[in-house]
């Protein structure tokens, strides 16, 4: 296949588009080619030192992109903490886990019309919810819920919407308000699903009504306020828009990034890490993902790694590698083992104390965005923010490498929900920030998809090797736990009974021999045993908290990019033209 020079064609964009309240300078208008070569420092827009105008429908748009992210993480979180009561209304049956392809489709809205590429996935999934709301039986639920996964992949376009929309100089804002969104629907999806649960054994199906109104608000929003301004680019024919896809690109980032996330997934729970079930899909998505590499370096330029965002500096690369890592951090350390150290250690016994208990991480972190955001707007400064929040981070990982099942314990964990909840504040906001920095804008949801893609596989990534960590340190709990009791006096034959009796939570009452002594004895050897199996995961993720901060470190300014310039402006206004000058060529 002949590759189309679309360098040449987005070069000639001045000649190709007119519209109302918009100019064009196709004299100074940088060709791709162009771009390439040229750093940040030398790259200026006409409008940089113009005040932007904006009015209510540029904050209604930034709102209904707010709306979008609430929506997807609702989606996330409030159907997976009511998992069991779903299984136990319509029966059991596998889920199948699937793989959010977020550059692609932000390399699409970066061709074409961002409005139609969130309103028609807002749509499938407003109708996948009410699918699932009205299901009797499993199948027709995970029908729905492929409706509904189609709005997750649109996270880059929502992302890269808010960033384009506003001033370059209110990108730090933008990316906070994004993540205060995701955060407030954290916290609300698992104290409303919950609460929907105890009102009425069927009481999951409100959570997907609920659903379906967030993703139709979010749909009928997009559609009648959000006006994008037009695009500048070209009339690519059929073949070139299929190539400017990269459908090569696609297909080995699709499938490598997909089968490694099944064998992590696979890996060390549903098979062991050395069957083929396990090994097979590792090898070949490791081998695809060396592929996508490899093509998107020698095989074009122009791609969904597109030369563009390495050749202008480094941070977009530090950036990802940043944010893949904290992915890595929140997935296994936040999200997976703290509620599992609080349940485990007996700092509390069920799950509604529990998610009581997270809030004071989730209700910090929501605070700490907008001081973070102000400040790195303000000082036109993202490294010291982030910089102070992974160390904030890292205080806690240290903390619980250190943590015991005793009532100090218990109330040095309060101090490390808050800590790292204030730490993570940080890299979700400025380092989609950076990302979007680095990239032109061209590529901007595409690069926003990579780097939301990243933070994906360096979770998945992070969940599988410190949960392969744990349950290698956990295989001696049986011995350990074993020999508490029978050293307390309980009968060698009743240890199976009371193993599964704390595997499960259930009472000791039916396990023959068993006393207070003995119950007292086996739950401070089982409460032990576990805090030394997460220690090790925790001395095992501070590592990756410091490759995070030389990460930050390595980072250049971005001082000079907090403009007035607007990419892609809602208002009637001659900014969001897509223009660029050469500085001193104007």
């Amino acid at each position: 296949m002949t590759q189309p020079n679309l360098s040449r064609e987005f070069s000639d964009v001045g000649s190709d588009f007119k519209s109302e309240g918009a100019t064009t300078h196709r004299e100074h208008a940088l060709t791709l080619d162009q771009i390439l070569e040229k750093p940040p420092a030398e790259i200026a827009h006409a409008d940089d030192d113009i005040k932007a105008v904006l009015t209510w429908r540029t904050w209604v748009t930034v709102a209904l992109a707010m709306l979008g992210t609430f929506a997807q993480v609702y989606v996330v979180v409030a159907a997976a903490s009511v998992l069991g009561f779903i299984i136990r209304d319509l029966g059991h049956a596998d889920i199948a886990a699937w793989t959010v392809v977020s550059p692609i489709i932000g390399r699409l809205s970066d061709l074409l019309d961002r409005k139609y590429l969130v309103v028609g996935p807002a749509t499938l999934a407003m109708v996948g919810a009410l699918i699932s709301s009205r299901a009797t039986e499993m199948s027709t639920l995970i029908g729905g819920g492929v409706l509904i996964g189609a709005v997750l992949a649109t996270s880059s376009i929502i992302g890269a919407i808010p960033a384009e929309i506003l001033p370059m100089k209110y990108r730090t804002l933008s990316s906070g308000l994004n993540f205060a969104a995701g955060g407030l629907a954290g916290v609300v999806g698992g104290l409303s699903a919950g609460a929907m649960i105890r009102t009425k054994a069927d009481g999951w199906r409100d959570i997907f009504y609920f659903q379906a109104a967030l993703h139709g608000a979010t749909a009928l929003g997009f559609l009648f306020i959000y006006r994008p301004a037009p695009r500048v680019y070209p009339k690519l024919t059929k073949k070139q828009l299929f190539w400017a896809i990269d459908p090569i690109g696609c297909i080995l980032l699709i499938s490598g990034a997909t089968l490694l996330l099944l064998a992590l997934n696979w890996g060390g729970a549903t098979y062991p890490w050395s069957s083929p079930h396990v090994l097979a899909p590792m090898i070949v998505g490791i081998a695809g993902l060396v592929g996508f590499g490899l093509y998107e370096w020698l095989g074009r330029s122009d791609g969904i790694l597109a030369h563009v965002l390495f050749r202008r500096n480094r941070n977009f690369i530090l950036s990802v590698i940043a944010f893949s890592t904290e992915g890595f951090l929140f997935f296994s350390a936040v999200n997976t083992y703290t509620p599992m150290i609080v349940l485990n250690l007996g700092f509390e016994d069920n799950s509604w104390d529990i998610s009581i208990r997270q809030l004071s991480y989730g209700i910090t972190s929501l605070v700490a965005v907008g001081p973070i955001a102000w400040y790195a707007g303000r000082f036109k400064d993202i490294k010291t923010p982030l910089l102070a929040t992974f160390t904030l981070f890292l205080i806690p990982c240290i903390g619980y490498a250190f943590i015991a099942p005793t009532s100090n314990g218990n109330k040095m964990q309060y101090a490390w929900n808050v800590l790292a909840g204030a730490g993570q504040a940080g890299p979700l906001t400025l380092l989609v920030a950076a990302v979007q920095f680095a990239s032109p804008h061209a590529y901007l949801a595409t690069a926003t998809g990579l780097a939301f893609s990243g933070r994906a596989i360096g979770g998945s990534f992070g969940s599988a090797v410190v949960a392969a960590i744990v349950n290698n340190k956990m295989k001696s709990y049986p011995e350990k736990v074993g020999n508490a009791a029978i050293a307390a006096g309980l009968p060698s034959t009743s240890v199976p009974a009371l193993l599964a009796s704390l595997a499960s939570g259930t009472a000791f009452t039916e396990i023959p021999g068993i006393n207070d002594e003995i119950t007292t004895a086996a739950v401070t050897a089982s409460r032990y045993a576990y805090a030394n199996a997460y220690k090790f995961a925790y001395i095992t993720i501070i590592p990756f908290v410091i490759l995070s901060m030389v990460c930050v470190l390595a980072l250049k300014s971005v001082e000079t990019q907090f403009t007035e310039h607007v990419d892609s402006a809602v208002e009637d206004t001659k900014q969001g033209t897509h223009d660029a000058v050469v500085k001193g060529e104007a």
